[in-house]
Order: structure tokens, then C-alpha cells, then sequence
């Protein structure tokens, strides 16, 4: 080992905690024939620039229930059918899990 004086760049990773105040269903990819459902979302921050992206697969019974007539969340909803908010309601279950 040897001493010298110098200096280089280091690039560094930091974590920031960062505020979302919006999250934003950018795109949904649906494959009714294999019963799965592809969601991408952006969180969006105070400044309104894009945080962060989340993608979220919805499969098995998670998408029989988005699918399904009647359900608790949504009583009026028809069979094969949903809306943005019945969406929500299915990631937030996953992200509970």
C-alpha cells in the first residue's frame, strides 16, 4: 500500500424518502383467455414528477373476484366487467398480502 493525493469521482446510491400524492394506472394489459390481468402504475410525487413505477399481476382468485357479478366491494358490478376503482381495490388487496 501507498500514500497519494488524489481524487476521483465515486458515484453513491442514496435512499430518499419521498411524499406519493397520486398514483396513476399508466397502462393494463388483459388476457381474458388465460384469466390474467397486467397493471403498471406510477406514483407520483408532490412536484409531480413520476416517483417510482409498480407493475401488478392479477391471477387466480384475485381476478375471479375482479371478475365476478355482485361482489362486496362493488355490489352493482356486472359479471366480466370492472371499473378503475374496482382495479384499486384488487392491488390494495395484493399489496396487503
Amino acid at each position: 500500500m501507498r500514500e497519494v493525493n488524489k481524487t476521483v469521482n465515486v458515484t453513491k446510491t442514496v435512499q430518499e424518502a419521498i411524499k406519493i400524492v397520486k398514483e396513476d394506472i399508466i397502462s393494463i394489459a388483459e388476457d381474458k383467455a388465460n384469466k390474467h390481468i397486467h397493471v403498471k402504475i406510477n406514483l407520483v410525487g408532490a412536484s409531480g414528477n413520476t416517483v417510482l413505477s409498480e407493475e401488478y399481476g392479477i391471477d387466480g382468485d384475485k381476478y375471479l373476484l375482479l371478475m365476478s357479478a355482485n361482489p362486496t366491494f362493488a355490489p352493482s358490478k356486472p359479471e366480466n366487467e370492472y371499473r378503475e376503482c374496482d382495479l384499486w381495490y384488487i392491488i390494495d388487496l395484493i399489496r396487503a398480502a
